[in-house]
C-alpha cells in the first residue's frame, strides 16, 4: 500500500487538490502559538503532496524543505515553488538526506502513516534541533463519536472499500491518541506530547462528494470501471437522498511534541 500511495496520488494531482478539504484554521494557530512558527523558521514538511500546507507555511514566513516521494508531485511542487523559501527533495522521508538537528519544526499533514514507522519515528526526533517541535495531523473523513447519515446511506455501496472509523478493540491509527503520543515520546524521544481533536462538519455538494471520495486511495487503487461506478453511485445518493447537500462530521487529529 505504501508503494502504491507513492505513485497513485501523483497520477491525478488536480483531482487530489480538488477533493481534499482545507485543514481547520486551528492547525495554523497551534503551529504559531505552541510550536513557535514565525518568519525565518526552518521547517521540514513530510509528504507535502500538492503543496497546500507548504503555501501556508511560506505565507507565515517559514523556510521549507519539502520531502515528497512521489516524483510527479515533487516535480510539480518544485515548478510551482520558484520562491527560494521552498526546497523540494524528491525522496521518501526515510531516505532523505536531512541533517540531524537541522530544523526548528517538522510537520506532516495526512502523510506520516505512509512513512515506515520503524525508521521514520526516530528520524523525526533526530532532525529537530533542541527545542524544536514536531506537529503531525490527519483529517479523518468521519467521526466515531457523531452520527453520519451519509456514511450509513452508502455503506452497502462502499462495502469494504472505505472502512468505518475505529473498530471494536481500538481506534484507527489517526485517532489512537495514546499510541500516537507514545510514538512522539518513546519513539522520537520528544517531550510534552499533546493531542487535540478538532471536530468540524463538512458541507459537500455532489461534485465535491465525487472529488473527495475520488481522492481516497482505497478508491483510487480500484480498476477504472469499478471506480467510476462507485463514484457515480455516491453522487446519486448525494443528489437523490440528500437533496444535493451532504453534511459529514469530520475530525482533525493534531499531535505535537518538542525535542528537549
Amino acid at each position: 500500500m505504501r508503494a502504491q500511495a507513492r505513485r497513485l496520488y501523483g497520477m491525478d494531482p488536480e483531482g487530489y487538490e480538488a477533493g481534499r478539504p482545507e485543514y481547520p484554521e486551528r492547525i495554523y494557530e497551534v503551529l504559531v502559538e505552541r510550536c513557535g512558527l514565525e518568519p525565518g523558521t526552518a521547517v521540514v514538511e513530510i509528504g507535502p503532496g500538492t503543496g497546500r500546507v507548504t503555501r501556508r507555511l511560506v505565507a507565515l514566513g517559514a523556510r521549507v524543505v519539502a520531502v515528497e516521494p512521489d516524483p510527479v508531485l515533487a516535480a510539480e511542487l518544485a515548478q510551482a515553488s520558484a520562491d527560494r523559501s521552498v526546497q523540494v527533495v524528491g525522496s521518501s522521508f526515510e531516505e532523505a538526506p536531512l541533517g540531524d538537528g537541522a530544523f526548528d519544526l517538522a510537520v506532516a499533514a495526512m502523510s506520516f502513516h505512509w512513512v515506515d514507522q520503524d525508521i521514520g519515528v526516530s528520524k523525526l526526533g533526530r532532525v529537530l534541533r533542541p527545542g524544536g517541535w514536531a506537529a503531525l495531523w490527519w483529517t479523518v473523513f468521519g467521526d466515531p463519536d457523531r452520527t453520519d447519515p451519509f456514511r450509513e446511506a452508502t455503506k452497502d455501496l462502499l462495502a469494504e472499500t472505505v472502512g468505518p472509523p475505529g473498530g471494536r478493540d481500538r481506534p484507527q491509527f489517526e485517532l489512537d491518541v495514546s499510541e500516537r503520543k507514545s510514538d512522539l515520546s518513546s519513539g522520537a524521544g520528544l517531550a510534552g506530547a499533546g493531542a487535540e481533536l478538532i471536530r468540524w462538519t463538512a458541507r459537500l455538494d455532489p461534485p465535491q462528494v465525487r472529488a473527495l471520495y475520488g481522492s481516497m486511495i482505497a478508491i483510487r487503487r480500484r480498476p477504472e470501471a469499478e471506480r467510476g461506478r462507485l463514484l457515480d453511485g455516491l453522487v446519486a445518493v448525494a443528489r437523490d437522498e440528500f437533496g444535493g447537500v451532504v453534511e459529514r462530521p469530520f475530525v482533525t487529529a493534531l499531535y505535537t511534541a518538542r525535542r528537549p
